[in-house]
């Protein structure tokens, strides 16, 4: 009996060992599946993805992939290797996405990054990486840029020439003299 209550005793132990070394992290990202970036033709954005670490007390290196959407879509910074603090939730990953002007409206664009940490192979314990895959599709949509008419101004555009052409018709009044 009592070599099952140390057995027990000693799993407790390593059991709160791990949970209190747990490191994680997560993304707060603008777009999503039922949340689709919507860009006219010849349009360019610049997004930006936040990368948290909220839980533990360890650091963690993020590295981040451009899996698809390459055509419209890169990073904008020079390191895709991102040192997220303990605690913080506003380490910016930033990315550039440009509609083709030739684009037809209604086309979509699947963007999928991978966010992964990176694990150092020079510890004495036991490491495990993980991954983070978010994925959102860009949708060319409105009217090319920079060509035609905004539509708000459709209906101004009406009421000046009518406005317009109701002066022209009327006729015009003599003025009498008064004596």
């Amino acid at each position: 009996m009592k070599k099952e209550i140390y057995i027990l005793a000693a799993m407790l132990f390593v059991l709160v060992g791990v949970i209190s070394s747990v490191a994680a992290f997560g993304i707060s990202t603008p777009y999503w599946t039922e949340n689709p970036l919507i860009m006219k033709p010849g349009e360019i954005k610049d997004i930006s993805f936040s990368l948290q670490n909220m839980v533990g007390t360890t650091d963690m290196a993020i590295r981040v992939a451009l899996l698809e959407g390459q055509e419209i879509a890169s990073l904008t910074d020079s390191s895709k290797d991102y040192l997220v603090k303990s605690g913080t939730a506003d380490t910016i990953v930033g990315m550039r996405v440009i509609m083709p002007v030739t684009e037809a409206v209604g086309t979509k664009h699947t963007i999928i990054l991978t966010f992964s940490t990176i694990t150092s192979g020079v510890s004495s314990s036991v490491s495990v990486g993980s991954s983070i895959e978010k994925s959102f599709d860009v949708i060319a949509g409105g009217e090319i840029k920079g060509q035609g008419i905004e539509s708000w101004m459709w209906p101004i555009a009406a009421v000046a020439i009518v406005l317009i052409l109701v002066l022209l018709r009327r006729p015009k009044k003599k003025s009498k003299k008064r004596r």
